[in-house]
């Protein structure tokens, strides 16, 4: 039984929408603008204006996620009887503006911006939702959580959505960190932290027989998942790169792939830590066989979405399926030594066609997923 994506949406510091996003990867061009008046001169991929029918009230985080969940729906042409359906929702800081929002409120009175009334209003119900925060993997595990419900065949439909928005106590948190650069340049030499970003993605699975009766096109097939933990720290990764290589090789052999994946997309936050685990992790797993596999980050384009950053990542990686291109690592100039031979996409998009795409994602706390994608032909 194949588990396929009919629809997809997106909206992040690009713009709005899946094609905005697409003509961002293809032509490398990136999101990020200044978030500092003064040096250090960080940028984050900040979101502008977004256009929604709904309450205007409606808290920021919840916009974003919903103008994602619209665009994906309608595309599936499920704009109605979702029911049945169910909602893996992945966020780390998503509703925390809806908290600010209160301040001060009675925490026991309920709020007029509850998630639910604006579910129930696109045709889903408010009950069957699970939300998830297992940190930047959130909305990577909300993917492996919605394809094991419809193996079992206990879903026909299963919406996947994550959604991040800055706030004060995300910028702080990650400055606090020391974890921001001036710039995002993922695997580089000379790369000294992340650009955060805030945005949301949102993905309709089902089963492709369901898909094919009701006149649905297949966009990507999701073939494997899996997940990896290595505990070694509250925040730092595990330097061997055991987690993740255990989440890539869970999906790998998920998707009982035997070949080589035709591209990964990489967490690739540009931290000292994450590049240097994410690049062992890959070693551990493909050994030489690794120099041949086209690897590269979003990241630059979008910033890091924290809980948003795997169900845009899965589209990133739908999206070099569909188009056979695969985007380029925005500011990697000269790679770190210590990655040598690897076969990282620089300076612009690379032609080429595959049948299957790697996504990765790393969190805190020693999470670690990874999502295999197939090309579906029309």
């Amino acid at each position: 039984m194949r588990i396929v994506v009919t629809g997809m949406g997106a909206v992040s510091g690009v713009g709005l929408g899946v094609e905005a996003l697409r003509r961002a990867l293809t032509e490398g061009r990136s999101g990020l603008t200044p978030l500092d008046a003064s040096p250090p001169y960080r940028t984050a991929g900040r979101v502008g204006q977004v256009t929604l029918s709904h309450d205007p009230a409606v808290p920021r985080g919840q916009a974003l996620l919903l103008a994602a969940l619209d665009e994906a729906l309608t595309q599936a042409g499920l704009t109605q009887d979702l029911q049945q359906a169910h909602l893996y929702l992945g966020t780390v800081h998503g509703y925390h503006d809806h908290w600010l929002s209160r301040d001060g409120a009675d925490a026991a009175a309920p709020s007029p911006w509850d998630l639910g009334p604006l579910l129930a209003g696109r045709g889903l119900d408010p009950a069957r939702v699970s939300v998830l925060s297992t940190a930047c993997t959130a909305s990577s595990a909300a993917v492996g959580l919605a394809l094991d419900a419809l193996r079992q065949g206990r879903l026909r439909q299963a919406i996947v959505a994550g959604f991040e928005v800055m706030t004060p106590f995300l910028y702080e948190g990650f400055v606090a960190l020391r974890a921001l650069g001036r710039r995002c340049r993922p695997f580089d030499a000379e790369r000294d932290g992340l650009a955060l970003g805030e945005g949301a993605a949102a993905l309709v699975l089902e089963r492709e027989d369901d898909a094919r009766r009701r006149g649905a096109e297949p966009l990507a097939e999701i073939a494997g998942y899996g997940f990896g933990l290595d505990l070694a720290h509250l925040t730092a990764p595990d330097p061997s790169g055991a987690g993740a290589a255990q989440a890539l090789r869970q999906a790998l052999d998920d998707a009982a792939l035997d070949e080589l994946p035709g591209h990964i997309n990489a967490h690739g936050t540009a931290t000292r830590h994450n590049d240097a685990m994410e690049c062992a992790a890959l070693r551990r797993v493909f050994g030489q066989a690794l120099d041949g596999i086209p690897v590269t980050s979003t990241k630059p384009i979008t910033g890091h979405l924290c809980g948003a950053a795997g169900a845009t990542e899965v589209i990133a990686a739908a999206l070099a399926l569909q188009d056979a291109l695969v985007p380029a690592t925005l500011g990697l100039e000269r790679p770190d030594p210590r990655f040598a031979g690897l076969d990282f996409v620089r300076g612009a998009a690379r032609e080429w066609r595959g049948d299957t795409a790697v996504s990765m994602n790393s969190g805190f706390g020693g999470t670690n997923a990874a999502v295999v994608l197939r090309r579906v032909e029309p």
